[in-house]
């Protein structure tokens, strides 16, 4: 195996697609998830992204940045690689759709300001610019570019020479609490992670992608977009919405085009499972996938169960599930396992795990994150008050380091260091990438148990959130799936747990005190905690991430300003 990238730079891995593989089909994009529209090779995408380059090279330095607003797939594919031609900063953004959503609004403006655009690259109706600039009047004095126009075809123009040590693109956070912070990736961490997802994942030329993550989030960009364009083999996309509207729309085209790779968060797998019925099943063929990644948000036991049980008469194949563990700062992945050795889940006692021990024995059941990729990665679990390297069996703070961790927040040198340049306080080892989530280690396998600012302290013992929403999912049949946080407040002084579920609609006040009286006792039972305060609420209450991952922070936020309305009892038609 390599273990250096092909090309070290993105701009360069363009080209070299252009030349070795140009023929072959790079893109297929379902707009409606069902129905293919059209696809690329990688010489029509090569010939798309130097005539948008020339143009944007014409209102833009190198190092300017250019904000990408284009919810079409193919606009903005070529508007990201547009901008790697041209040596400007790609800033991919999630467009604040719906409009009349302030959450959306007031994250794209605070990106805005933070990262002074030169430049907006849209596709979309004249109207959808009105709008965005009615709500962010910062974005009025950049240049507004539209993908969609016809241009010339770029002949003549040269793409920008880059480093390896220049910025690619700046990945922001969400900001749900705090201000987005702009995570900067340079060409040399994204290629060293490329390269580390072609090793992992076995990827070849004959490698198929099937994929419905948001394209400006990092597991939808690079480990999709990005890692067919670097491996030279094809990937197939829809939108976000055709999935969640109809999940069967992603394993049909799994199914129809014979992906090998495909993944997402753990709730595409329980949606797959819980809204798609046996009869949408037929004709499903699952046997092609080698690797289904399952990060980005806790990875449940109960969910890989029951998806394998649901498909593996369709092909799906025993070892093809593939928890990991990863985040932005560290371009995408941190751990995963040896590819066709499964699932890692252990049976452990939840009271030790709340004690800070990770204990064999009981009947909670973890499922681990993978491990530290041998020659690419470091990965210790440290106390995060001393700074100090815990054994296995503890839980601590996760700290990672390796070739492709970012180099810091855009415009933050003090909280860039002091996330990124974190050492073990005895021995000077480092720098580390402070993740902030918990995670312990057990014989060599991460298990990551929770973030260090969502930890609940109930009674001087530690709680971790998803544990607790994981309680209460399966305490009541009309708490939606997916649709609980819990976090801590000490608004009356003690700190107090505090538990939010959408639910079902009901049709009487009866109705909620049941499935008041059953929360409650199954988290006493389960956890040996009583909730301070319940709050149950409709559907499409609780703050998600465009990805599907629960925003706790900015529901707890929600909630202290009392903007969460309560379940009332009424005559409805159940959501499903």
């Amino acid at each position: 195996m390599r273990t250096i990238p092909l090309a070290p730079t993105l701009t360069e891995t363009i080209s070299l697609r252009a030349a070795e593989n140009g023929s072959s089909v790079a893109y297929r994009f379902l707009p409606d998830g069902e129905n293919e529209s059209h696809a690329l090779t990688f010489a029509e995408l090569e010939r798309g992204v130097r005539g948008l380059a020339a143009r944007l090279a014409r209102h833009t330095s190198p190092g300017d940045r250019a904000i990408i607003l284009a919810p079409d797939a193919d606009a903005f594919i070529r508007a990201f690689l547009a901008c790697q031609y041209a040596g400007v900063i790609a800033v991919p953004v999630y467009p604040p759709m719906p409009f009349e959503t302030r959450r959306n609004s007031d994250t794209l403006r605070a990106i805005t300001r933070d990262c002074a655009p030169t430049t907006v690259i849209y596709a979309a109706p004249e109207e959808y610019r009105e709008l965005i600039l009615a709500r962010t009047p910062e974005l009025a004095a950049p240049y507004w570019l539209d993908a969609t126009e016809p241009g010339d075809d770029g002949d003549g123009f040269e793409p920008v020479p880059v480093s390896p040590d220049d910025l690619s693109f700046l990945q922001y956070t969400s900001g749900s609490t705090a201000l987005p912070k702009g995570v900067m990736i340079s060409h040399r961490a994204l290629m060293h992670q490329e390269e580390l997802l072609r090793q992992v994942g076995r990827f070849s030329t004959d490698s198929v992608v099937v994929s419905w993550l948001p394209l400006f989030h990092d597991m939808g960009l690079i480990g999709n977009v990005l890692a067919a364009l670097y491996n030279g083999c094809q990937a197939v996309l829809m939108p976000p919405p055709a999935f969640v509207q109809r999940p069967v729309r992603w394993l049909r085209a799994i199914s129809r085009y014979r992906a090998t790779i495909s993944g997402g968060p753990n709730f595409a797998y329980e949606l797959s499972v819980r809204r798609i019925p046996p009869e949408d099943r037929a004709g499903l063929d699952l046997s092609s996938l080698v690797l289904a990644f399952n990060g980005a948000e806790p990875v449940r036991a109960a969910t890989l169960d029951a998806f394998t049980h649901a498909y593996r008469p369709y092909g799906l194949g025993e070892q093809v599930l593939y928890p990991c563990y990863g985040l932005a700062e560290l371009t995408l992945m941190a751990t995963g396992s040896p590819i066709g050795t499964g699932s890692v889940v252990r049976s452990i006692r939840l009271d030790a795990l709340q004690e800070g021990r990770l204990v064999h024995g009981g009947d909670h059941r973890a499922v681990g994150s993978g491990r530290a990729m041998e020659g690419h990665r470091k990965l210790a679990i440290v106390d995060p008050e001393t700074s100090l390297r815990l054994p296995e069996g503890r839980v601590g703070e996760i700290w990672v380091a390796g070739p492709d961790m970012a180099d810091g927040y855009w415009n933050r040198p003090q909280e860039s260091e002091q996330t990124f340049g974190a050492r073990i306080a005895d021995t000077g080892e480092g720098p580390f990438l402070r993740t902030g989530d918990l995670g312990v280690l057990d014989d060599g396998e991460l298990f990551v148990v929770g973030r260090l600012k969502d930890l609940v302290i109930v009674g001087g013992r530690n709680h971790y959130p998803q544990d607790i929403e994981a309680t209460v999912e399966s305490a009541h049949p009309l708490v939606r799936r997916g649709c609980v946080v819990a976090f801590g407040s000490t608004a009356q002084g003690a700190e107090r747990l505090v538990v939010v579920a959408e639910i079902k609609p009901v049709s009487t006040a009866g109705e909620l005190t049941a499935i008041r009286r059953a929360l409650g006792s199954a988290v006493a039972a389960a956890h040996g905690a009583q909730v301070g305060e319940l709050l149950l609420t409709e559907a499409g209450t609780i703050p998600k991430t465009s990805s599907g991952k629960l925003q706790r922070r900015a529901c707890a936020a929600a909630w202290e300003r009392g903007e969460l309305t309560p379940a009332s009892a009424r005559e409805a038609e159940a959501v499903r």
